[in-house]
């Protein structure tokens, strides 16, 4: 029971409750999410926001977007969602409406209820047919993350994530990474036409800076028992772009002033 305990654990992203806050380690993120291409993800169980069972094998036959979320997130996770919403219509217009399916998975167990999916939707908007909000058990979203190569840490005071939106072909196999949330509609759409005909797609690159600095700016605060804004590190870049502002101007008025 111990041992099924701790792997689950370093499953869901090394939760250890007593430890020191663990930064995110971004350069194993990727390493890990890139590893995962040409996996085949194994069968889960989720939940919809209507509260009904369904089984990621009943999308066997095409192919699936899973994008993993969390809904009590301000920024990113609904930032993201947006993108990947302007990029489902234009594939729908060239797929059609049941081309493909995309689930959004809350991967927060506690938060992550039926009614929190259910008002993360509406408030983004998502209105489509084939595009679930769903949740799972514990040892079911350390499972589907492993497959899918999606990190998330979480631990004493922080909450950090992987910005990852994953393809998968008809046969459930692991095809496309995109990252962050200002990729194009266009990154999704045409390999989701060669998903569906079975042609060769190639791998996205990392996030941009911008995406990393949003990856990185929501916190789990388990002293309010919910998700917050960490300004810290856009605080450290504030400090750190006056500091070398600085230094330019007075190593320029020196310059200025050894030249007279």
């Amino acid at each position: 029971m111990l041992r099924f305990t701790l792997l689950t654990a370093a499953a869901l992203g090394w939760i250890v409750s007593a430890a020191p806050v663990r930064a995110f380690d971004e350069s194993r993120a990727m390493r890990e999410s890139q590893a995962a291409i040409g996996r085949t993800v194994r069968d889960v169980e989720f939940v919809t926001s209507a509260g009904q069972p369904v089984r990621l094998d009943a999308f066997r036959g095409r192919p699936v977007v899973i994008s993993m979320i969390y809904t009590s997130c301000a920024g990113v996770c609904p930032a993201t969602t947006r993108q990947l919403a302007l990029a489902v219509r234009v594939a729908r217009g060239a797929l059609g409406n049941d081309g493909f399916t995309v689930i959004s998975v809350g991967f927060d167990t506690v938060h992550d209820t039926a009614q929190a999916l259910r008002d993360f939707a509406d408030t983004q908007h998502v209105g489509d047919a084939h595009w679930l909000f769903v949740s799972a058990a514990p040892e079911q979203i350390a499972q589907l993350s492993a497959d899918t190569g999606f990190w998330f840490a979480p631990g004493s005071g922080i909450f950090d994530h992987l910005v990852q939106t994953t393809l998968l072909d008809a046969s459930g196999r692991v095809v496309l990474q995109l990252y962050g949330n200002e990729f194009r509609p266009l990154d999704l759409a045409e390999p989701l036409r060669k998903a569906v005909v079975g042609a060769p797609i190639a791998t996205s690159s990392g996030p941009s800076v911008l995406a990393r600095v949003r990856l990185l700016c929501t916190v789990f605060d388990p002293r309010l028992g919910r998700y917050r804004t960490d300004y810290s590190l856009a605080l450290s870049l504030a400090i750190a772009i006056t500091t070398l502002a600085g230094l330019l101007v007075s190593m320029s008025r020196a310059w200025r002033s050894a030249g007279r």
